[in-house]
């Protein structure tokens, strides 16, 4: 069976190329240089996710492919080997302007930490050299403006592993990553090359937020199985 006609069901809108073109014009520099925390998802192919606040220069929402150095991977590998139990890996990178990687800032220093690197998290990594590969997602937020739908995700990954992102929309709002298997591994297949696809969570009728999204787990037609929460933050994002 053609694989396409069921991805044109599963997936509602796709990001792609297009709409990370629009951004990588050249962008308003006027935040200055910050620490960028982020979270590190992924095994054999990495993935850094932006730990956003409404309020410059952390505004943003931003989803990276990235390649770490090879003694860096060696090592990041090596401990998730030693501490299967850990979920949480952090990136606390050297001081840049975030809207640079979009125009001309490709690679970074970092250091990478065992948990949150603001919260007692274990420095592993000193000095990582990490390059970016691919912006997969980039959008300001903006504090003042309701941007409609708080249930959205954001698909991405590969044939091996795939993720999803809540879209960061409105004040309040939250921040959770979590890792998935899709069932579907054709539409896993079209994430290979760094597709993303924005897909929608099942609202609940209720005045909390932290139960609005969170915990229903029924994605708009994606299948997957073994649903596991990495990250999950409302405090910053209040």
């Amino acid at each position: 069976m053609n694989s396409y006609p069921i991805l044109s069901r599963i997936i509602l809108m796709f990001l792609l190329n297009s709409s990370v073109t629009l951004f990588s014009q050249q962008h308003d520099m006027k935040d200055h240089p910050g620490i960028h925390g982020m979270v590190l998802l992924g095994d054999d192919t990495q993935y850094a996710s932006h730990l956003p606040l409404f309020y410059a220069p952390h505004d943003y929402q931003v989803i990276l492919k990235i390649q770490l150095d090879q003694t860096s991977t060696l090592n990041y590998k090596k401990d998730q080997l030693t501490h299967p139990e850990v979920k949480l890996y952090t990136i606390e990178p050297e001081k840049f302007v975030l809207p640079g990687i979009m125009n001309d800032i490709k690679t970074f220093k970092a250091n990478i930490y065992r948990g949150h690197f603001e919260r007692g998290g274990e420095l592993i990594i000193k000095d990582a050299q990490v390059e970016i590969t691919k912006v997969l997602y980039f959008h300001q937020l903006n504090k003042d403006k309701s941007e409609g739908q708080p249930c959205h995700y954001i698909l991405f990954g590969d044939q091996k592993q795939q993720f999803l992102a809540h879209q960061i929309l409105n004040r309040p709002d939250f921040d959770e990553l979590s890792k998935i298997d899709i069932k579907n591994k054709a539409i896993a297949t079209l994430l290979q090359n760094g597709e993303i696809a924005i897909v929608a969570s099942k609202a609940k009728e209720t005045q909390s937020l932290s139960e609005k999204c969170t915990g229903t787990k029924e994605y708009k037609n994606i299948n997957f199985s073994n649903p596991e929460i990495l990250y999950l933050e409302f405090d910053d994002l209040k």
